[in-house]
This record gives C-alpha cells, structure tokens and sequence, in this order.
C-alpha cells in the first residue's frame, strides 16, 4: 500500500496517516496483549519509519499523540453508553457490547503503556 501511495504522489507531495501500533520495546507477552487488544492490522513488524523508508518516503516523522487517542477512545466510551438504547436498536444488543468491550480493552491497553498512537507524516521524493 505505501508503495502504491508513493508511485501516485507527485514529487514533493506528503503523505499523512494515523496509526495505532504496538508499544516498542515491549516483552513478547506485553506484545501479544497488546496485538489481542488493539484493531486489526495493529502490528506494524518493524516500525512506520523502517516502512515509509523501505517504501521511498523521505523525511519521515512520527509525532506521537497517544494522550490525545487516549481521550477520544474514553469520549467514545462515554458517548455511547449515553445513547445506549438507540444504538441497540440501531445495531443490536451484541454488537453494542461486542464494541463497547472493545473500545474499554484497547483504552485499558493505551493506559497501561501497550499501544501508542501516531500522526505518521513523510514525504514522496
């Protein structure tokens, strides 16, 4: 995929993303907690910058905004239990809780310092 972002960006033009990826540094069952815990395609092997380098990107930085993550994900949780009833019409009882759980397991992760948040900017050359 960043391959075929940089072969249709014009010289010069940045390429800009959020991801949600696994803590570094991390022992390998922090590791695993933290791949079960966040969304899918969590684990990006051996990093954004090692992939926007291998891709051709240049100037590659990643601004780290986990707190931030951390609030919206807590916001979301809230947001959702208000409109409760609603939303288990709208998408069923199971679906609400399967999501709710889900949210409350990937903040717990933020947290406790397993997945990290971050604005991934580069540009093509």
């Amino acid at each position: 995929m960043l391959r075929a972002c940089n072969r249709v960006l014009k010289s010069g033009a940045p390429l800009v993303f959020f991801v949600v990826a696994v803590a570094a540094g991390l022992a390998p069952r922090d590791s695993a907690r933290a791949i079960g815990a966040g969304p899918e395609y969590v684990d990006a092997g051996p990093g954004y910058p090692s992939l926007m380098e291998a891709a051709g990107f240049v100037n590659v930085e990643v601004i780290d905004v986990t707190d931030d993550y951390a609030a919206a994900l807590s916001d979301s949780i809230q947001a959702r239990n208000a409109e409760r009833s609603q939303l288990e019409d709208l998408i069923g009882v199971d679906k609400f809780i399967e999501g709710q759980t889900s949210r409350r397991r990937e903040l717990a992760a933020v947290h406790e310092g397993l997945l990290r948040r971050h604005l991934v900017v580069a540009l093509r050359p």
